[in-house]
């Protein structure tokens, strides 16, 4: 939670930077692009290293290196130094650690749960990592408004945040790895991971559906900083800090409710229903013309969005084995974050030409059209629908 709300942080006061410094959305959709293309470069690698290498290791490395990342743009911002292109790098270089990190999580959780646990887990990471939006922007938020503080305080409270969440990883006992074979190389053994996923019907199916929820409703950073000054009258990052913040606490209540559901069939109806919910709440935040409303409508997002990437995730999770899921962790990340790193930029440069109302509007309806044609279409989702269970191939 700490390492997430460091995260949060950390791209609410960078895109704010951007936006003040550029009077542009474009250069936000630069910095989330820079911030997510490493999803896209580094997750294979990083699932790989997840199966080779001891999973609580990596994660440690990852958290103290994000921590002195973060410390480098604190500083510049302290110095009055910064510039957008130091922005984008260290944006990119967090990125990196980042998308390094995610895959070495997702494949440790597993490790320390019975199988018939495994949706706890993942749940209670996932409320975590998406609660960790609330409670750091809790923080954070106000201090935008601050005068005296600022952007530059809030990148040092990011810092501050990733270093608590490094020294917490060293508490992780737990030591696995996967079982990738050192003798037939980096590319054979990331090829092993493609063609399991591509190869089992089912998997290769939930990816396409994240795929798809990334690109159309999921990848608002970009847009959400235009968002607040144009249509909701903002002056400072605090009124986008509530934005994320609303979004935090969706996401939370959601995760934790899916905790509660035991049911395998309940579980399949409502990948469906959280999904055609997630669709809709982008369309009523493109409605919204006050802030509570507007926050009212990202809780709205949040909730649906993290419900339904959790019922992937954990679909995926127990349909991979051990062997290669790090490697199949790292593609499920690599189809979010690649996906999204491109749909920002795109959003950011369009924002400034049609506005972002428009965009999530019609992003929104896309995905619900989107969503019921693969329904209607695949059989393994019609199955799922009805009784919960997902066919092993």
């Amino acid at each position: 939670m700490f390492s997430g709300s460091a995260m949060w942080t950390f791209i609410v006061a960078s895109s704010w930077l951007a936006l003040d410094r550029s009077d542009s959305s474009a250069w936000v959709g630069v910095i989330m692009f820079s911030s997510m293309l490493p999803f896209l470069l580094v997750s294979p690698i990083a699932g790989l290293m997840a199966d080779r290498f001891d999973r609580r290791n990596l994660a440690l490395a990852t958290f103290a290196a994000s921590a002195v990342n973060g410390s480098v743009l604190a500083v510049l911002a302290l110095l009055d130094v910064v510039q957008l292109w130091h922005v984008a790098v260290l944006a990119f270089t967090g990125g990196v650690l980042r998308a390094a990190q995610e895959p070495v999580i997702q494949a440790l959780i597993p490790n320390q749960v019975p199988r018939e646990d495994l949706l706890n887990a993942i749940t209670l990471n996932g409320a975590t990592r998406h609660g960790s939006r609330f409670f750091g922007l809790l923080v954070a938020a106000p201090l935008m408004a601050v005068d005296s503080i600022g952007v530059q305080g809030v990148l040092v409270l990011s810092a501050a945040f990733q270093g608590l969440g490094a020294l917490f990883i060293l508490k992780t006992r737990t030591v696995s790895k996967g079982e990738s074979q050192p003798e037939h190389g980096v590319m054979r053994s990331m090829v092993d991971g493609l063609v399991y996923i591509y190869s089992n019907r089912a998997i290769a199916l939930f990816v396409l559906l994240v795929l798809f929820h990334c690109a159309l409703v999921m990848s608002f950073e970009s847009i959400l900083p235009i968002f607040s000054r144009r249509e909701l009258g903002a002056i400072d990052g605090s009124i986008l800090g509530y934005l994320i913040m609303g979004f935090g606490v969706g996401s939370l209540a959601g995760v934790l409710l899916l905790a509660g559901v035991r049911g395998e069939s309940r579980k399949g109806r409502l990948l469906l229903w959280t999904g055609i919910a997630s669709g809709l709440t982008p369309v009523v935040l493109a409605l919204a013309g006050s802030v509570p409303l507007a926050v009212v409508a990202a809780a709205g997002m949040g909730a649906s969005q993290a419900t339904f990437m959790a019922l992937t995730n954990t679909y995926v999770q127990s349909l991979a084995p051990d062997r290669l899921r790090g490697r199949i962790a790292s593609l499920y990340v690599l189809h979010a974050g690649g996906i999204m790193a491109f749909s920002n930029l795109g959003y950011g440069f369009m924002a400034d030409a049609f506005s972002a109302p428009p965009i999530l509007f019609a992003t929104g309806l896309l995905f619900i059209a989107v969503l019921l044609a693969l329904s209607l279409g695949q059989e393994v989702l019609r199955r799922l629908y009805r009784t919960g269970q997902v066919a092993t191939a």
